[in-house]
This record gives structure tokens, sequence and C-alpha cells, in this order.
């Protein structure tokens, strides 16, 4: 604009100068042909140089206004663009999502929500007299309604709060001296997440660790209606699970040995969960499938290794690692229990107690050998791989704990357990691999992403999955020993279902279970409390 000032200023002086020459120039030949200098009329004179000075000032000074003006209009429009970018709203899968203008603040609403229904199918009680649970509860339970926000702030942290208002069905009665009575945390995540630093994270607050192989997948993306019983008593009882207080550390990179690879390492700290599992037992144990001591403390690690992708198709195997202390010089016990992998009736069909159960252990410590602290360590393998849309995975977990026992000695109960799974997506989509995340779901697998979601004004039915698992959980250690010995009992679960999913955030699970239960009344007993049943569960999801 200031050249453009001087210029325009450039040509009104060389106008007006112009103008004089032209008027001088004009009264000198008039001089010159008049008669006599009388006769000669007057000729104006030119302006004077400060006049063209000021005219010229003049000028400049309304292009400079001209120019205020138009930088002032611009500023004004910029500042209103600014405001109108500051926030956005997008729908990412049904999810809102708020963006600052910056792209450093983040906020998504988050709801899930899943009610299950169960009908178990047992003999009538007078043909199963002597087994444990001869009328467990038909029903249904909302097993999840959470509500909750996730987003980045400042750019280098993540954080996610979330409330459950669900929950799952408790009971009254119990196993090996445990209260089986039971309730879900409300507060189930309430973390912050430092990820600043490239192939790292930082996990602080009321996490859920990455921990065994479905523990890294969604609950909202389960194939199953739970994940393994094995699955689930390893989480509870080293540390894993949601509503744990801890830290976590993650490390995750693609592409560090191989093409097309994928490497995930965690570790993790933690307490106890948020929220009490019920009363605790006299002995001032832990209840329920939690353990239970003065410090509640838990290390456990999880390792993952996709060793081959071709972007559809993925392969992995890994590992992972716990270790739980459960007393520190008092007597305590760890429970080791589950339900059959549904959450309607409260009652576990088997389990088994470490510690400080009457008439069974004598805890971890006696007034004459000295106090110790006792602990439980795990250690799980499993291995992965969908080929398009089939998919495939396996794990085995075993479990090992020190105790006191009734006599006095110290000796090591331990328990394992396996699953065999599979699917088949009848409608062709893959199931999905995530490689990253800022939650637990890293390095796992997920649902499939419907391709057509379902509609009744077309042919479109959405995306439909058959699968099938088996599981088997062993909780005996040298049952036929009276006193020392362990009768938890034996557990094998063969589900079988079709999962529909509508679109995206809706699915409809239909399951049927067969349970065989082989458990003896006590160490050392002769009567079968066990017993073979039918389980049929249904779930309607909505997840976003």
């Amino acid at each position: 604009m200031k050249g453009k000032s001087a210029l325009l200023a450039g040509v009104a002086a060389i106008a007006l100068v112009a103008s004089a020459q032209a008027g001088y120039a004009a009264k000198k030949t008039s001089d010159a042909t008049s008669d006599t200098p009388a006769a000669t009329s007057a000729v104006p004179a030119g302006p004077t140089n400060a006049e063209l000075a000021a005219r010229i000032q003049a000028l400049e000074d309304a292009l400079q206004a001209d120019e205020s003006k138009a930088q002032g209009e611009h500023s004004r429009l910029s500042t209103l663009e600014q405001n109108f970018n500051y926030a956005t709203w997008t729908f990412d899968n049904g999810r809102p999502v708020i963006n600052s203008g910056d792209g450093r603040f983040s906020m998504a609403f988050r709801v899930r929500f899943q009610e299950d229904f169960a009908n178990f199918i047992q003999d009538s009680p007078t043909s199963i007299p002597n087994a444990q649970y001869k009328d467990l509860s038909s029903g249904a339970v909302t097993r999840r309604a959470f509500f909750g926000v996730e987003g980045k702030a400042f750019n280098d942290f993540w954080y996610e709060f979330r409330y459950n208002a669900g929950g799952t069905n408790g009971s009254s009665g119990g196993t090996n001296g445990v209260t089986a009575t039971e309730g879900d945390s409300v507060m189930s995540i309430a973390r912050v997440a430092y990820v600043g630093i490239p192939h790292f994270r930082l996990n602080v607050g009321v996490i859920e660790p990455a921990f065994m192989l479905e523990g890294t997948s969604s609950s909202g993306q389960l194939m199953f209606l739970e994940r393994p019983e094995i699955e689930n008593i390893a989480a509870d009882t080293f540390g894993a699970g949601d509503s744990r207080r801890g830290i976590e550390v993650a490390f995750q990179y693609e592409g560090m040995i191989l093409p097309g690879d994928n490497f995930v390492w965690t570790a993790a700290y933690t307490g106890a969960k948020t929220g009490a599992s019920g009363a605790p037992n006299t002995n001032g144990s832990g209840i329920g499938h939690t353990n239970g001591g003065d410090e509640q403390s838990q290390f456990l690690s999880h390792l993952s290794y996709r060793f081959w992708s071709d972007g559809a198709s993925n392969a992995l195997v890994g590992g992972d690692f716990g270790t739980a202390l459960y007393a520190g010089g008092g007597n305590y016990s760890l429970s080791f229990q589950d339900r059959p992998e549904i959450r309607v009736d409260g009652d576990r069909l088997i389990g088994a107690t470490v510690g400080s159960a009457t008439g069974q252990t004598a805890g971890c410590g006696t007034p004459t050998a000295g106090n110790i602290s006792c602990h439980a360590t795990m250690f799980s393998g499993h291995a992965a791989g969908n080929l398009d849309n089939f998919y495939l995975a396996g794990e085995y977990s075993y479990f090992r704990a020190d105790r006191l026992n009734s006599a006095k000695v110290l000796d090591h109960p331990d328990f394992s357990g396996y699953m065999f799974e599979g699917s088949w997506v009848l409608t062709g989509e893959p199931k999905t691999y995530s490689a990253n995340a800022t939650n637990n779901e890293i390095g796992g697998y997920g649902s499939p992403k419907v391709a057509s979601p379902f509609s009744l004004d077309g042919e479109s039915w959405g995306a439909l999955e058959l699968a099938a698992r088996y599981s088997f959980t062993n909780l005996d250690w040298n049952r036929s020993t009276a006193g020392t010995g362990i009768a938890g009992g034996r557990e094998g679960i063969f589900d079988i279902g079709l999962n529909w999913y509508l679109n995206n955030e809706v699915k409809l699970q239909v399951h049927d279970s067969v349970v065989h239960v082989d458990k003896l009344n006590a160490a050392g007993g002769a009567v079968q409390i066990g017993q073979n049943l039918n389980i049929v569960g249904i779930r309607l999801q909505f997840t976003n």
C-alpha cells in the first residue's frame, strides 16, 4: 500500500507541474504576440511549491486512511473466522466430538449400554440332589451402562472419565467360605495419560491395564458375552480389569523388526478397586474373586507381537505375567473364582481360596515360625490370527500361590486354565486389529466394521458372525488329600453363538453355553456336588 501511495502522489505532482508549465508557456506566447504590454491581459499564476506539497500530503493522508480502514476490516473478518472455527462439532461413528480450533483440545462423549438376559436350563432338583446350586436364577441384568468423556488436552495429554450405572447380579452364597455378594464400581475409569513421547504412554489414576488376550479388547467389542473364566479370575486376582487404582506405562512400535509388525509392551502397578466388592470376611480377607491384604499390591505386565499383517489379516503371539502380594504378616485370603461366563446369576460354580479359610489353611503367618509375606504369581501365553473374515485364537494360564497350610507347612497350590476360540464373519468383513490406543485396547482384536448397515429400505442386513469357544478352568489342587488339599472344582464351558451387528453401534448376541462342573464336596471327599447345565444368553448392546 505504501508503494501505491507514493506512485499516486508522484502522478499527482507531475500533473500539477505540467499544468503550471503549460500556463507559463501560454503567458510567454501571449506576451510575444501582443502589440503593447498594456494590452496584455493578466494570466493567473500557477500553484506554488508549498501548495503542491500540501496537495500531495493530502493525497497521501487519504490513501493512508483507506489503507488503515482496509486493514481493520481484514482483522475483523479474521477474528470472526477464528471465533467461528474455535470449536467444531463432529460425529465419529455416532460419537459426538468437540475439537478446538487449534487442535490442542478435544472432548468425545461416550455411551455404552448392555442389557443381558439369561435362562439357566438345569435338571430338576430331585435329579441332582447333591448339586451345590440346584436352582440358578434366570432373569436380566443391565450389565454395563457407561457414561463418560474422553479427549486430548494441551496436545500431549489424554484423559478419560467413565461412570458405570450398570453392574452384575450378586448372591449371598459363595464357595470355600468366601461371600459372593458383589457390586461393580461406580467410578469405572478416571485417568490421565501422557502421550508426548513417541511410542510411549503413561497412564495414572483409575485405570484398566492391558492384560491377557481378550483383556485388550473393549467390552463393547467382545465376541462372547463375557471374557473366558480363567481370564476374569486372572485379571481380578492380579490387578487388572477396570476400576483399578494404579499407574501403567506402555511402549508400542510398528515396523520395529519387520515391515508391518507391531510390538506392544505394558507394565502396571495397581492396588485395590475404587469400589468395595462387598463386606469383608471375619478374618479380614477380601471377598468375591478379588484379592485382599494389607497393601493389596499387584504388578503385572503384558507383551504382544504382531509378526505378520497384510492389512486386513494379522497374526500375533504374546504373553502375560502377574504377581500379587496378598498378606504382609496377617491372616488374609486370596480367592480364585468367577461365574460361568455370564453375570445374571451371582453364584460361582467353582472357586478356590488360598489363605485363611476356616478348616483349610492357616494363613501366611504363625507366631512360632514368624510372619511371612505370601504372594501369588501367574503367567500366560496366547496366539491369535485372522485370515480375512476367519479368526482363531488360544490361550493358556497358570497360577501359583504361597501359603502356610493347616499343618503349618509352607506349600504352593497351583491352578490352570485354557481356552480356544474362533469366528467366521458370514458377511465377509474381517475382524479389526488395533495397533495402538491410549486405553487398554492396544495390540488387540475388535469387532468387524459393518460394510452395509441394517436398513428396512433395502437388502442390507448388517454383519453376521458365527462364534464358538471352549474354555476350561481347573481350581483343584491335591483334592484327594483331606485337610491340605483344595477342592475348588473343574469347569468346562462350550459356547456357540451368533452375533448380529446391525451397524457399528448396535449389536445383538444370542449364545448357548454347555457347562460341565466337576466338583467334590471337600478335599478328600467323595460326594460330587457339580452338575451339567445349559445357559442361553442374549445381549442387546449400544456403544459409540
